[in-house]
Protein backbone atom coordinates (compact mmCIF):
# COMPACT_ATOMS: atom_id res chain seq x y z
CA UNK A 1 0.00 0.00 0.00
CA UNK A 2 1.09 3.68 -1.13
CA UNK A 3 1.86 6.12 2.09
CA UNK A 4 -0.76 8.49 0.01
CA UNK A 5 -3.58 5.97 0.42
CA UNK A 6 -2.77 5.06 4.49
CA UNK A 7 -5.74 6.48 6.36
CA UNK A 8 -4.91 5.77 9.59
CA UNK A 9 -4.13 7.98 12.83
CA UNK A 10 -1.38 10.21 12.32
CA UNK A 11 2.09 8.67 13.06
CA UNK A 12 4.18 11.97 13.52
CA UNK A 13 5.46 13.40 17.13
CA UNK A 14 4.20 16.33 16.97
CA UNK A 15 1.22 18.09 15.02
CA UNK A 16 2.23 19.98 11.33
CA UNK A 17 1.06 23.52 10.55
CA UNK A 18 0.49 23.65 7.33
CA UNK A 19 0.75 26.80 4.92
CA UNK A 20 -1.04 27.29 2.08
CA UNK A 21 0.93 28.44 -0.69
CA UNK A 22 0.05 31.82 -1.05
CA UNK A 23 0.94 32.18 2.71
CA UNK A 24 4.00 29.98 2.80
CA UNK A 25 7.17 31.61 5.37
CA UNK A 26 10.46 31.51 4.02
CA UNK A 27 13.24 29.23 5.09
CA UNK A 28 17.24 30.81 4.85
CA UNK A 29 19.89 29.83 4.94
CA UNK A 30 23.73 30.57 3.76
CA UNK A 31 22.82 30.54 -0.31
CA UNK A 32 19.60 29.57 -0.23
CA UNK A 33 16.05 30.84 0.36
CA UNK A 34 12.87 28.51 0.33
CA UNK A 35 9.24 28.23 1.10
CA UNK A 36 8.10 26.19 4.26
CA UNK A 37 5.16 23.75 3.27
CA UNK A 38 4.53 22.89 6.95
CA UNK A 39 6.05 23.38 9.93
CA UNK A 40 6.11 21.63 13.76
CA UNK A 41 8.05 21.33 17.10
CA UNK A 42 10.51 18.74 16.02
CA UNK A 43 10.96 20.26 12.15
CA UNK A 44 9.68 21.41 8.84
CA UNK A 45 9.39 20.96 5.24
CA UNK A 46 10.52 23.10 2.77
CA UNK A 47 10.76 23.69 -1.00
CA UNK A 48 13.91 24.59 -2.72
CA UNK A 49 13.94 25.60 -6.36
CA UNK A 50 17.33 25.50 -7.00
CA UNK A 51 19.04 22.37 -8.45
CA UNK A 52 21.77 22.23 -5.19
CA UNK A 53 20.29 20.30 -2.46
CA UNK A 54 21.18 21.00 1.33
CA UNK A 55 22.68 18.07 3.66
CA UNK A 56 24.01 17.71 7.16
CA UNK A 57 23.97 20.38 9.65
CA UNK A 58 22.07 23.65 8.99
CA UNK A 59 21.43 26.82 10.52
CA UNK A 60 19.34 29.54 9.01
CA UNK A 61 15.93 31.96 9.65
CA UNK A 62 12.63 31.44 9.58
CA UNK A 63 11.26 34.53 8.18
CA UNK A 64 7.56 34.58 8.71
CA UNK A 65 4.63 36.54 6.63
CA UNK A 66 4.27 39.02 9.97
CA UNK A 67 7.75 40.29 9.70
CA UNK A 68 8.78 38.02 13.11
CA UNK A 69 11.91 35.70 12.27
CA UNK A 70 13.03 32.71 14.41
CA UNK A 71 16.85 31.63 13.94
CA UNK A 72 16.56 27.32 13.54
CA UNK A 73 18.87 24.63 13.66
CA UNK A 74 18.73 21.57 12.11
CA UNK A 75 19.54 18.13 10.34
CA UNK A 76 18.39 17.06 6.95
CA UNK A 77 16.83 13.96 7.06
CA UNK A 78 14.68 13.67 4.29
CA UNK A 79 15.04 15.15 0.56
CA UNK A 80 12.66 14.17 -2.32
CA UNK A 81 12.70 15.65 -5.40
CA UNK A 82 12.08 19.56 -4.62
CA UNK A 83 11.07 19.23 -0.94
CA UNK A 84 13.68 18.56 1.97
CA UNK A 85 13.15 17.88 5.87
CA UNK A 86 14.85 19.66 8.69
CA UNK A 87 14.88 18.05 11.92
CA UNK A 88 15.36 20.73 14.45
CA UNK A 89 18.59 20.26 17.34
CA UNK A 90 15.93 22.08 19.68
CA UNK A 91 12.36 21.57 19.36
CA UNK A 92 9.94 24.91 18.90
CA UNK A 93 8.37 26.09 22.10
CA UNK A 94 4.69 25.47 21.99
CA UNK A 95 3.52 29.05 21.68
CA UNK A 96 5.69 29.58 18.50
CA UNK A 97 3.67 27.18 17.16
CA UNK A 98 0.69 28.00 18.74
CA UNK A 99 1.72 32.04 16.78
CA UNK A 100 2.30 30.20 13.44
CA UNK A 101 -1.20 28.28 13.19
CA UNK A 102 -3.14 31.95 14.66
CA UNK A 103 -1.23 33.67 11.75
CA UNK A 104 -2.73 31.24 9.52
CA UNK A 105 -6.10 31.36 10.70
CA UNK A 106 -6.38 34.97 11.56
CA UNK A 107 -8.72 36.90 9.39
CA UNK A 108 -7.06 39.02 6.45
CA UNK A 109 -4.24 36.46 7.02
Amino acid sequence: MKKTDYKGAEKRKHPRVEYPPASRPTFRTVGYECKVKDISRGGLKFTHLDKKKLAGWVTGTLNLTNGRSVDLEGIVVRTKSQDMGLSFIVELPDEVIDSLRNQITAPGS
